[in-house]
Protein backbone atom coordinates (compact mmCIF):
# COMPACT_ATOMS: atom_id res chain seq x y z
CA UNK A 1 0.00 0.00 0.00
CA UNK A 2 1.43 3.42 -0.89
CA UNK A 3 2.45 5.79 1.98
CA UNK A 4 0.02 7.73 3.34
CA UNK A 5 -1.24 10.78 1.89
CA UNK A 6 -4.02 13.32 1.67
CA UNK A 7 -6.25 10.91 -0.43
CA UNK A 8 -6.50 8.79 2.48
CA UNK A 9 -8.44 12.24 4.24
CA UNK A 10 -10.58 12.42 0.84
CA UNK A 11 -13.84 10.24 0.33
CA UNK A 12 -12.86 8.03 -2.28
CA UNK A 13 -9.06 8.49 -2.61
CA UNK A 14 -8.38 5.08 -0.69
CA UNK A 15 -10.02 2.91 -3.80
CA UNK A 16 -8.04 5.07 -6.12
CA UNK A 17 -4.57 4.53 -4.16
CA UNK A 18 -5.31 0.79 -3.93
CA UNK A 19 -6.60 0.91 -8.12
CA UNK A 20 -3.33 1.99 -9.68
CA UNK A 21 -0.77 0.93 -6.48
CA UNK A 22 0.24 4.54 -6.12
CA UNK A 23 -0.42 8.16 -5.27
CA UNK A 24 -1.33 9.09 -9.18
CA UNK A 25 0.05 12.39 -10.72
CA UNK A 26 -2.49 11.85 -13.67
CA UNK A 27 0.89 12.12 -16.13
CA UNK A 28 -0.54 12.41 -19.87
CA UNK A 29 -4.12 11.64 -18.79
CA UNK A 30 -6.79 13.03 -20.83
CA UNK A 31 -9.25 15.62 -18.92
CA UNK A 32 -12.48 14.99 -20.53
CA UNK A 33 -14.93 17.52 -19.00
CA UNK A 34 -14.39 20.44 -16.70
CA UNK A 35 -17.74 22.22 -15.02
CA UNK A 36 -18.01 24.88 -12.74
CA UNK A 37 -21.26 26.05 -11.53
CA UNK A 38 -22.94 29.27 -9.98
CA UNK A 39 -23.56 27.13 -6.91
CA UNK A 40 -20.13 26.38 -5.62
CA UNK A 41 -20.21 23.29 -7.59
CA UNK A 42 -17.22 21.82 -9.66
CA UNK A 43 -16.17 18.65 -11.60
CA UNK A 44 -13.21 17.31 -13.15
CA UNK A 45 -13.57 14.22 -15.25
CA UNK A 46 -10.35 12.41 -16.14
CA UNK A 47 -8.98 9.48 -18.35
CA UNK A 48 -6.45 7.86 -16.25
CA UNK A 49 -4.43 4.92 -16.45
CA UNK A 50 -0.75 3.26 -15.42
CA UNK A 51 2.39 3.17 -18.18
CA UNK A 52 3.72 -0.16 -17.54
CA UNK A 53 7.49 -1.06 -18.55
CA UNK A 54 6.88 -3.39 -21.38
CA UNK A 55 6.54 -2.32 -25.09
CA UNK A 56 3.91 -3.34 -27.60
CA UNK A 57 4.58 -4.48 -30.82
CA UNK A 58 4.60 -1.41 -32.27
CA UNK A 59 6.95 -0.10 -29.83
CA UNK A 60 4.28 1.88 -28.04
CA UNK A 61 4.55 1.49 -23.75
CA UNK A 62 1.75 -0.75 -22.34
CA UNK A 63 -1.05 0.89 -20.63
CA UNK A 64 -3.06 -0.73 -17.97
CA UNK A 65 -5.83 -0.13 -14.85
CA UNK A 66 -7.37 2.39 -17.27
CA UNK A 67 -10.05 4.25 -15.22
CA UNK A 68 -12.07 7.56 -15.34
CA UNK A 69 -11.60 9.97 -12.13
CA UNK A 70 -14.33 11.74 -11.67
CA UNK A 71 -12.96 14.53 -8.89
CA UNK A 72 -16.52 16.44 -7.53
CA UNK A 73 -15.66 20.08 -5.66
CA UNK A 74 -18.20 21.63 -3.26
CA UNK A 75 -17.87 24.81 -2.04
CA UNK A 76 -15.36 25.97 -4.82
CA UNK A 77 -14.20 29.28 -3.53
CA UNK A 78 -11.73 29.95 -6.42
CA UNK A 79 -11.31 29.57 -9.77
CA UNK A 80 -8.18 30.32 -12.24
CA UNK A 81 -7.66 28.38 -15.39
CA UNK A 82 -5.65 29.60 -18.50
CA UNK A 83 -6.33 27.72 -21.82
CA UNK A 84 -9.83 26.91 -20.61
CA UNK A 85 -11.67 26.63 -23.65
CA UNK A 86 -9.10 23.87 -24.71
CA UNK A 87 -11.10 20.73 -23.31
CA UNK A 88 -10.56 17.82 -24.04
CA UNK A 89 -6.54 18.44 -23.05
CA UNK A 90 -3.51 16.36 -21.66
CA UNK A 91 -2.83 16.63 -17.91
CA UNK A 92 1.16 16.71 -17.25
CA UNK A 93 0.67 16.46 -13.64
CA UNK A 94 -2.06 17.24 -11.20
CA UNK A 95 -1.92 17.39 -7.53
CA UNK A 96 -4.30 17.69 -4.43
CA UNK A 97 -3.11 19.12 -1.43
CA UNK A 98 -5.00 21.05 1.84
CA UNK A 99 -4.68 24.99 2.93
CA UNK A 100 -6.52 25.53 6.02
CA UNK A 101 -9.98 24.28 5.80
CA UNK A 102 -9.50 23.66 1.60
CA UNK A 103 -8.56 21.79 -0.32
CA UNK A 104 -6.40 22.61 -3.75
CA UNK A 105 -6.71 21.19 -7.07
CA UNK A 106 -3.58 22.13 -9.15
CA UNK A 107 -2.89 20.63 -12.64
CA UNK A 108 -0.38 22.01 -15.21
CA UNK A 109 -0.84 20.96 -18.96
CA UNK A 110 0.65 19.39 -21.92
CA UNK A 111 -1.99 20.78 -23.77
CA UNK A 112 -5.13 22.60 -23.17
CA UNK A 113 -6.25 24.00 -19.59
CA UNK A 114 -4.25 24.49 -16.89
CA UNK A 115 -5.57 25.26 -13.52
CA UNK A 116 -5.94 25.53 -10.14
CA UNK A 117 -9.42 25.35 -7.68
CA UNK A 118 -10.15 25.89 -4.38
CA UNK A 119 -12.62 23.80 -2.92
CA UNK A 120 -14.19 23.44 0.63
CA UNK A 121 -14.94 19.42 -0.28
CA UNK A 122 -13.58 16.90 -2.18
CA UNK A 123 -15.12 13.53 -3.50
CA UNK A 124 -13.21 11.07 -5.63
CA UNK A 125 -14.92 8.60 -7.76
CA UNK A 126 -12.98 6.08 -10.02
CA UNK A 127 -15.08 3.49 -12.71
CA UNK A 128 -12.54 1.16 -14.29
CA UNK A 129 -12.70 1.28 -17.73
CA UNK A 130 -12.19 3.67 -20.96
CA UNK A 131 -14.44 6.21 -21.61
CA UNK A 132 -17.37 5.19 -24.30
Amino acid sequence: MPSRSILHDISGGKPLLEWFGRVHRFHDAKLLEITFSSNGAGLLRIHAWNMTDEVDAKGYFVLDKHAIVTLTLGGVSAINCVDFDMVPGIIFDLEITKVDEHFRVEWSASYGVTGLVAARDIQINLGPGKPD
